[in-house]
């Protein structure tokens, strides 16, 4: 149907979602994941934003050399030779005197002119004992956040007991609404896709995560966003808690969730 809508060229990932915490123990081989297709509407011109990076990435970042720059984590500076010149293949020499050549197959990532500015800028470590093979400095300071992948793990974006408890919160149970999905879900969706000031539009609202997404991520960064649910009026079976509750169909629970 995506491919339809908004053509199969415009196909950016499909991301899977782990959405559960532990094995389902009534399933001799449960689910642990969902996905999530994104697609553009014209993928040439399509940027996403970075994502903060993570705490337990940034504890990653050591200062070895007591830089004054602070932590930094080292990158390897080698590439691959397809579209190479002759300035990236040279000899580099280390503070104790051991030479070094790019791994064969490979070049070096950097002319050497840029290399040996990075060199007096301390931005290339050679290892504590100054005989290792270079790699390049990148400082915490210096990062302004991360691509994302398509790996989204419940510890970064939530799972299915995390959004059950957020709706016992606002309507006091846990089964008003069936499989909800966790508001930090689609706040990662919102803060790789969206400005500021962006409008946001959601055909199928269900339990209104995504407009609840939107006003918190609002009230974290002084934000604008807006948002348009849609959800068909579709009745809530008479058995339920939610009709107990006296919601008579979805949508009822999704303004309610919006008002709360």
């Amino acid at each position: 149907m995506c491919d339809e809508v908004f053509g199969a060229s415009n196909f950016l990932a499909q991301i899977v979602w782990q959405k559960r915490t532990s094995p389902d123990a009534r399933l001799n081989l449960g689910a642990a994941h969902d996905y999530v297709v994104v697609y553009a509407k014209d993928i040439v011109s399509l940027t996403l934003n970075k994502l903060d990076i993570s705490t337990e990435r940034s504890e990653q970042y050591k200062n070895p050399d007591n830089d004054k720059r602070g932590c930094w984590a080292s990158v390897d500076i080698t590439g691959q030779t397809g579209h190479a010149t002759k300035s990236q293949f040279y000899k580099i020499v280390a503070p104790n005197g051991t030479q070094h050549e790019p791994p064969e197959g490979r070049c070096w990532a950097l002319a050497e002119s840029t290399f040996k500015q990075l060199v007096a800028d301390n931005r290339i470590w050679f290892g504590t004992d100054g005989c290792s093979r270079p790699r390049k400095k990148i400082f915490l300071s210096e990062v302004e956040g991360v691509n994302a992948w398509t790996w989204w793990p419940n510890a970064e974006v939530g799972h299915n007991q995390e959004a059950a408890k957020e709706l016992k919160m606002f309507f006091g149970a846990t089964d008003v609404f069936q499989n909800p999905k966790p508001t930090r879900l689609l706040k990662r969706i919102l803060k790789l896709a969206t400005e500021p000031g962006s409008l946001t539009l959601d055909f199928f609202s269900g339990s209104a995560t995504t407009a609840h997404a939107v006003m918190q991520l609002n009230a974290e960064d002084g934000g604008n966003r807006r948002f348009i649910m849609v959800q068909i009026p579709e009745a809530c079976d008479e058995k339920s808690e939610a009709y107990k509750a006296g919601y008579k169909t979805i949508a009822e629970i999704s303004k309610e969730r919006i008002r709360r």
